[in-house]
C-alpha cells in the first residue's frame, strides 16, 4: 500500500511563498503602481519558478511564453537605448552645422523673418510684409523697447502680395536703439490681421548660445533659423 503524501511539502512551499512575499502577493522589491520594466519582470519570473508549487509546477508552454515576452522587453528597451543615442547624435550635429553656417553668413547680406528694427547707425532701411487673400487696408506701427506705440503710418488700400514701407521717415528723429514693427490689416469684412515682417540686414557677427547660433547686424539680434535668403556683397 502506496503511503499518502503528508501536507509538509505544501506547508514548506507555503512558507517559502511567504518568504519571497509578502501577504499582499507583492514580490518583494518591487514598487506598487511601477511600470513593469526588463528588472521587475526578471525577478517576478524567478520569484515565480522559485516559489512554484512542487506538487503543480508551472506549465512549460506557459514559462516558455514568458521566456519570449521577456526577450522582446530586452530586444525593444535597446532599441530604444540605440534610437536616444542617434537622435542626441544627430541634434548634436545639426547644432554643428548650424554654427558653421553661421560663421559663413558674416559679411553677407540676408533677408530674415522678424519683426527688429534698427534705429541710428546700422539703421534699418525698409521692412516687407505679404498680404493674403483679397487685400485690405494696412497700417503700420513702430514701438519702443517698452512696446509704446512711438509712430503709425495708414498706408491705405493694398492687393495681395508683396508690399515694402521704407522707414526714413517713421523712424527720423527717434532715438538710436531697437524698435519692432507691428502690421495690421483690416479686410472688407472688418477682420483684423497681422502679417508678418521681414528685413534686410548685413551681418556684422554672430553669437551662440543655449537656443543656437545668432547673427547680428548692429544693434540686432537674428536667430539663423529664421533667415529667408543670404545673398553676397
Amino acid at each position: 500500500m502506496t503511503t499518502p503524501i503528508t501536507s509538509n511539502s505544501s506547508s514548506a512551499a507555503g512558507q517559502s511563498n511567504q518568504t519571497g512575499a509578502s501577504s499582499s502577493g507583492q514580490i518583494s522589491g518591487l514598487n506598487p503602481g511601477a511600470s513593469l520594466g526588463q528588472d521587475a519582470f526578471m525577478q517576478l519570473l524567478v520569484a515565480q519558478m522559485t516559489h512554484q508549487d512542487p506538487l503543480a509546477p508551472a506549465d512549460g508552454t506557459q514559462m516558455a511564453s514568458q521566456l519570449a515576452q521577456f526577450s522582446q522587453l530586452e530586444q525593444l528597451t535597446n532599441i530604444n537605448t540605440t534610437l536616444s543615442g542617434q537622435s542626441t547624435a544627430s541634434s548634436g550635429l545639426t547644432t554643428a552645422v548650424n554654427n558653421s553656417a553661421a560663421l559663413g553668413l558674416i559679411g553677407k547680406t540676408v533677408t530674415a523673418q522678424t519683426n527688429q528694427i534698427a534705429v541710428g547707425p546700422s539703421a534699418t532701411s525698409s521692412v516687407t510684409t505679404t498680404i493674403s487673400g483679397t487685400g485690405g487696408d494696412l497700417v503700420i506701427k513702430i514701438l519702443d523697447a517698452n512696446g509704446n506705440t512711438v509712430e503709425t503710418k495708414d498706408i491705405g488700400q493694398v492687393g495681395a502680395g508683396s508690399q515694402t514701407v521704407q522707414l526714413a521717415g517713421l523712424t527720423t528723429g527717434l532715438p538710436a536703439g531697437v524698435y519692432t514693427t507691428q502690421f495690421s490689416l483690416t479686410d472688407a469684412a472688418g477682420s483684423t490681421t497681422n502679417p508678418v515682417s521681414t528685413i534686410t540686414a548685413k551681418v556684422d557677427g554672430v553669437s551662440f548660445g543655449t537656443s543656437g547660433a545668432t547673427v547680428t547686424s548692429g544693434p540686432l539680434s537674428i536667430p539663423i533659423g529664421s533667415i529667408a535668403s543670404v545673398t553676397s556683397n
